[in-house]
């Protein structure tokens, strides 16, 4: 029996297209997925960090109300047992006023062109800077902690440490990770230079300090598209040929009751005949 054309394209084209758009469903969400554990290992390191900044500040306004001088052997200290941090010192009324990198010299704090501090200063407050003037141009956090009205405690921590992992963990998921500190400046991984963007998620700490985007380039989510066919093409080429075996294998089946019933239809008219013939016969003999 030959199978209908028609019947063959329907059979081999429907789980085709299912399966591709399956494979696509699948993709992005595993793409999802390991872009979450990304996002999560990055997070976790930069709220690290900031526990960290957050501590140093804290030990900085302890020493607020003692003389530089004085100060100045615990700021060395504390920098060297935490060597992410650019510096460390106090700041008044938007100015230097003690810290690791200037001593006792007042100089204005090291903002990029067009950036202020807040007026008055926080209790606490945090931003990233897509770079410091003075420093090595890289990216920088900035903390502040809250000593007196004009005056509070500060901490600048090199984006070096966050931007190594960001751009591992870029390069692994082949995706621009962006993070931000605050409502500051985004610190890019490297390279930042992708083709079309296609699709970006967003992820955030906890206390909302800390926000993280991470955009899926259309090259990206193609080639682990192209993953998941190498699986699911294959499995809609045997789906196709099982749905076309069954439906032969029906087919057969129909016919051959088809057959047995105009076989037996035959068969009926075939003794009807004969009785007929064999009564009129004996009708015959006794008349």
């Amino acid at each position: 029996m030959k199978l209908k054309l028609s019947y063959i394209i329907c059979a081999v084209l429907v789980p085709l297209v299912m399966m591709i758009t399956l494979a696509l469903l699948v993709s992005v969400l595993q793409f999802k997925q390991d872009v979450a554990l990304s996002a999560k290992t990055l997070l976790r390191f930069s709220e690290d960090v900031s526990t960290a900044s957050w501590r140093v500040t804290g030990q900085a306004v302890k020493l607020a109300d003692r003389p530089c001088a004085e100060i100045l052997s615990e700021l060395n200290r504390t920098r060297a047992f935490t060597p992410y941090i650019r510096d460390i010192g106090l700041l008044e009324k938007g100015n230097l006023l003690c810290s690791f990198v200037s001593r006792e010299q007042a100089h204005p704090f090291p903002l990029p062109p067009g950036k202020t501090l807040p007026t008055p200063l926080p209790a606490r407050w945090v931003r990233s800077f897509s770079w410091m003037a003075g420093g090595p141009g890289r990216p920088a956090v900035v903390y502040t902690q809250q000593v007196a009205a004009d005056k509070a405690a500060f901490v600048i921590v090199d984006s070096r440490y966050v931007q190594e992992l960001m751009d591992v963990l870029s390069e692994e998921r082949e995706a621009v990770f962006s993070l931000r500190f605050g409502k500051g400046d985004a610190i890019i991984s490297q390279p930042a230079q992708y083709d079309r963007i296609v699709m970006t998620q967003n992820y955030v700490t906890d206390d909302g300090k800390i926000s993280l985007t991470v955009a899926a380039p259309l090259g990206t989510l193609t080639a682990v598209w192209m993953k998941a066919l190498l699986i699911f093409i294959p499995l809609s080429f045997c789906f196709s040929f099982l749905t076309l075996v069954l439906y032969r294998h029906w087919s057969k089946m129909r016919m051959s009751m088809a057959r047995e019933i105009i076989r037996g239809m035959k068969m009926r008219s075939s003794r009807c005949i004969i009785n007929q013939y064999l009564t009129s016969t004996a009708v015959i003999v006794v008349g």
